[in-house]
């Protein structure tokens, strides 16, 4: 008769293998770490993920996370709002508070990736076009990932935009990123330079 691990470790690995990234062997590593380490720390980590689940909010304004809703930045009357950095997701967002970007952001929550079933529709592009239309605005800078899902996803926002009367100024981050890198794996005096050398799209 052979041996069957518990339910409760298949669920545990089944839960994990979803993470990005997490294969079914990394997942059973995690899993079987769980059960040897001390029990308060196995159930910190569970603690901490409903933490954040209770508490961290999606910004109506611009869709990045915060305890705040509006965030932070939205809320912050010392930036630029004539000026919208559009990102990705929140880690870029981070990345480029950290290169000193002094506009507003507005987060996609993703990229289109037909390949993956993500589609425009999907991401948060409606509520952008809708910012993009109040007056006020002189900048949209795109600043999604300089790979093929990310070219793709900015030129079918800038596509949009140029249509709109009375648009602002639309703008790409400079090439300077290596193709294929991820905003987050870049330097931060990197992104400084795109952000300073960022072109005008037409």
């Amino acid at each position: 008769m052979s041996h069957r691990r518990p339910e409760a470790i298949d669920a545990l690995v089944s839960a994990l293998s979803r993470l990005p990234s997490i294969g079914t062997v990394t997942a059973e590593r995690l899993a079987y770490h769980l059960l040897a380490v001390p029990e308060d720390e196995a159930f910190a980590l569970a603690d901490a993920i409903r933490r954040v689940r209770d508490e961290v909010r999606v910004c109506r304004v611009c869709s990045n996370v915060d305890a705040n809703d509006p965030c932070r930045i939205c809320e912050d009357e010392t930036r630029d709002h004539t000026r919208v950095l559009v990102v990705e997701g929140p880690r870029d967002l981070a990345s480029f508070e950290a290169a000193g970007w002094k506009g507003v952001y507005h987060v996609l929550r993703g990229r289109i990736a037909p390949l993956e079933g993500v589609r425009g529709k999907d991401l948060t592009i409606a509520a952008l076009l809708a910012r993009a239309r109040r007056p006020g605005f002189a900048e949209v800078c795109l600043a999604t990932n300089p790979d093929l899902e990310g070219e793709r996803t900015a030129q079918e926002i800038a596509d949009v935009l140029l249509g709109l009367e009375n648009r602002p100024r639309i703008t790409r981050i400079a090439r300077g990123i290596p193709a294929g890198a991820g905003i987050t794996q870049v330097q931060h005096t990197i992104l400084a330079d795109a952000l300073e050398g960022r072109r005008e799209l037409r």
